[in-house]
């Protein structure tokens, strides 16, 4: 009777455990990606329409580090607390001019990219935040990692492109916050390396839809990217090419535009690269020349640097006194409408271009 009794009690709880682990097997994962409607844009609170936009920053940092701060994390850890605190400050400055959207353009491979961040001060402000995936330059970011697979005959550009679609498309590691745009740079020469990171950045679009956004050094950075972009087959529609402003050359900038994508003056106020009065004459002498749909506007402002800070010689201070979020909006647009450059311009570069970008128009 035991024995009888018991083999029932077994085949019951056997069943059980089965039923349970059919049940989790099958649920749905409490934290599981939900995908992003076609059409719509992924900031870190979840989609958004592109008409909800608003005027747009395409190019800042709420907080920064070059690669391998991490070795001096001791000295100095991260603050979140602090930086939390002083991105606030800024955004309120920002939304003071109307500013409604900033696409934080940190890559994966430098400090600073920190999703929890970015959903606090979203939540806390109202403002839309577009956070980035992808990878910095050879020079300046973290390519180690990527070259050591190399030696082992891997496709890096593979390997590379599944990260920045899983980011996009599922989360990036466990924070809940897809990214919206992938970033990716080059040096005063594109080296093997950089290419490879910008193949991988076609290949992630060219899966996702999602815009690419770039960095750029040397006089003819901008226009090897085009290049490369039109060569892999990139949809130039949703190419950014960024730091035009790096350059006083307005053949430059045309020979960039004439390519098909769209391009930002976006370290604007770093006056120690180039002065705002120079970038101002270049932008109203584009906008005079039909240009103003394919130019963008940003700082590249770094609002929090990790790291132990850098005491810059006195000397130099002057050169940075107008980097800040609300430069473009109380100063340069000022001065862009006194060289004639009309408001639906403005609006065109600010709200308009943005919102193609993303559309692909």
């Amino acid at each position: 009777m035991y024995s009888h009794r018991f083999s029932r009690i077994t085949l019951l709880t056997v069943l059980s455990i089965l039923l349970l682990l059919a049940f989790v097997v099958t649920a749905p994962a409490k934290d599981a990606a939900k995908a992003t409607p076609p059409g719509m844009i992924n900031s870190v609170l979840g989609p958004i329409s592109p008409d909800k936009l608003g005027t747009t920053l395409m190019h800042e940092h709420f907080t920064f580090a070059y690669s391998g701060w991490f070795a001096d994390a001791t000295m100095a850890p991260e603050d979140f607390k602090a930086a939390l605190k002083t991105n606030l400050g800024v955004i309120k400055a920002a939304q003071k001019y109307g500013i409604k959207t900033i696409v934080d353009a940190t890559p994966n491979d430098t400090g600073g990219r920190n999703p929890k961040l970015y959903k606090a001060l979203a939540k806390k402000t109202g403002i839309n935040i577009i956070c980035s995936t992808g990878l910095y330059t050879e020079h300046e970011g973290s390519p180690a990692y990527w070259k050591t697979r190399v030696m082992w005959g891997a496709d890096i550009s593979k390997l590379m492109s599944d990260l920045f679609i899983k980011e996009i498309t599922k989360s990036i590691g466990k924070t809940g916050v897809k990214a919206g745009v992938i970033k990716c740079g080059t040096g005063p020469k594109m080296s093997s390396y950089e290419e490879s990171v910008l193949k991988a950045a076609v290949l992630a679009q060219k899966a996702t839809g999602v815009p690419i956004i770039t960095h750029t050094e040397g006089p003819t950075g901008g226009v090897e990217q085009a290049d490369l972009f039109i060569k892999e087959g990139a949809d130039l529609k949703k190419v950014m090419i960024g730091h035009v402003s790096n350059s006083k050359d307005i053949e430059y900038h045309k020979a960039i535009i004439e390519k098909g994508v769209y391009i930002a003056f976006d370290r604007i106020g770093l006056d120690i690269i180039t002065p705002t009065d120079v970038n101002i004459k270049n932008i109203a002498e584009l906008c005079k020349l039909g240009y103003a749909n394919k130019i963008m506007l940003s700082h590249d402002t770094v609002n929090v640097w990790l790291g132990r800070p850098i005491a810059l010689p006195e000397k130099f201070l002057p050169a940075f006194a107008n980097w800040r979020i609300d430069h473009i909006s109380q100063n340069v647009i000022p001065a862009l409408k006194a060289q004639g450059v009309t408001d639906e311009q403005i609006k065109t570069m600010m709200v308009d271009n943005p919102r193609n970008l993303f559309l692909g128009k």
